[in-house]
């Protein structure tokens, strides 16, 4: 696809004046600025996504606790039976991806705000934070969160929805 750009741009370059497409051209230009940003983007969403792969299958996740075991306030919350959580990944597996999502470069990246908070939101659950608050199935109902958007376009519908002034007004509940 790149070598079909670059051979697109050579020859507009050597036609001649009365020739040129304009519209052909800007669109090539587009794209060939376009593909390596989203390419940037695409690569963040394959660390979680892969990560999201090693995690344990739905009938090895955490049970909920059934509302009728619980008394007092938490009656009103999920309460999850951690003892139930089977999975197979290991303290090295965790460790590499925290790493590539700490060395993650944020270059050249849409929405890269959006990424570093999800990223520092992550971070809360690393096995080697200061807080020692480390829980696979938290991480795990964190990633699995479907409210909270990952991939590039998916990312650009919510900031059109909800975080940009001028389109977020025709989103906005009377």
């Amino acid at each position: 696809m790149f070598s079909v750009q670059i051979k697109f741009f050579i020859t507009f370059i050597t036609m001649p004046q009365k020739d040129i497409n304009y519209l052909g051209f800007i669109t090539a230009l587009l794209t060939f600025l376009l593909i390596p940003l989203w390419r940037k983007n695409n690569a963040y969403y394959k660390i979680i996504k892969e990560f999201k792969e090693n995690l344990p299958r739905p009938q090895n996740e955490a049970k909920q606790v059934n509302s009728s075991d619980l008394s007092g306030s938490l009656k009103h919350m999920s309460v999850l039976n951690v003892s139930t959580h089977k999975t197979s990944i290991t303290e090295k597996d965790l460790d590499f991806f925290y790493r590539r999502l700490n060395n993650f470069d944020y270059s050249f990246v849409f929405f890269r705000n959006y990424y570093k908070d999800y990223t520092r939101n992550l971070n809360r659950f690393n096995p080697q934070a200061n807080n020692k608050n480390f829980d696979l199935v938290f991480l795990q109902k964190i990633l699995d969160n479907e409210t909270v958007p990952l991939s590039f376009f998916k990312v650009f519908m919510y900031h059109f929805k909800y975080k940009w002034k001028i389109t977020s007004m025709f989103y906005r509940v009377k």
